[in-house]
């Protein structure tokens, strides 16, 4: 039976432009929960930290990480109206829908705010489901809990993130990753971690999923391309060497 790929994208950073939100929401809880808030010069600089490492670098309490992941997800909510998706994505999204391509989403974000925020801005309809969990480090057993939950398998996923987390979460269970260099993590951090794709634009996206989506429409097998086959010119880069 011919499967089509399915291409999950992260939230944060990935499809909603939240990095400076983010950071502003780390500053307010800051005194509150007794870690360094985020200084200025500090902002671009983090981006070539893990998540662990940022975590150190502003001395947050690990045991109070569930009580402040909590508390920013209620303020995320109050601000959501503000927030706007990664220029060039919603049109890029659009495209891929109207070609038939899969698309899903994984966030460690709340339920309620990708909702909101899709609706807020036309998307909802683009998505074939929309998967959340409260882990955000474990990642990989979410995923394994939507392949079991709808009849997936590894080989016809592709996950889209931001950050180097989500590389290492689907690298672990053997999924396809496409890194993108607009969210969270710098292009030098993103790459330390070998993702099948390193991405730029939301261009570039769109050629990747349609053209491993378009062989399975035509009822071919598909194959995710070749990272070092794959080239979109000066835009592409491939995540392995």
């Amino acid at each position: 039976m011919n499967r089509q790929p399915v291409f999950i994208f992260d939230f944060d950073g990935t499809i909603a432009d939240t990095h400076h939100y983010i950071v502003q929401i780390s500053n307010r809880l800051a005194a509150e929960f007794k870690y360094k808030p985020i200084l200025p010069h500090e902002v671009e600089l983090l981006k070539d930290k893990t998540s662990q490492e940022v975590i150190r670098h502003l001395n947050v309490p690990v045991l109070k990480i569930p009580a402040i992941l909590a508390r920013a997800k209620k303020e995320f909510y109050a601000g959501i109206g503000t927030l706007k998706p990664i220029q060039g994505l919603k049109e890029t999204i659009h495209r891929l829908k109207r070609e038939g391509v899969r698309m899903g989403i994984l966030s460690s974000n709340a339920a309620e705010n990708v909702k909101k925020f899709l609706s807020n801005h036309a998307l909802t309809d683009s998505f074939e489901f929309i998967d959340t969990t409260s882990k955000v480090w474990s990642k990989n057993t979410s995923f394994k809990k939507l392949i079991a939950r709808r009849g997936f398998t590894i080989e016809q996923l592709l996950y889209i993130g931001d950050e180097t987390r989500d590389i290492v979460a689907a690298q672990a269970l053997g999924i396809h990753v496409a890194a993108v260099t607009w969210g969270y993590n710098s292009m030098r951090t993103l790459r330390d971690h070998n993702p099948d794709y390193i991405i730029h634009t939301p261009q570039d996206l769109y050629e990747l999923c349609t053209r491993t989506a378009h062989s399975a429409q035509m009822g071919e097998e598909f194959l995710f391309p070749n990272p070092l086959q794959f080239d979109l010119g000066d835009n592409f880069i491939p995540g392995i060497s």
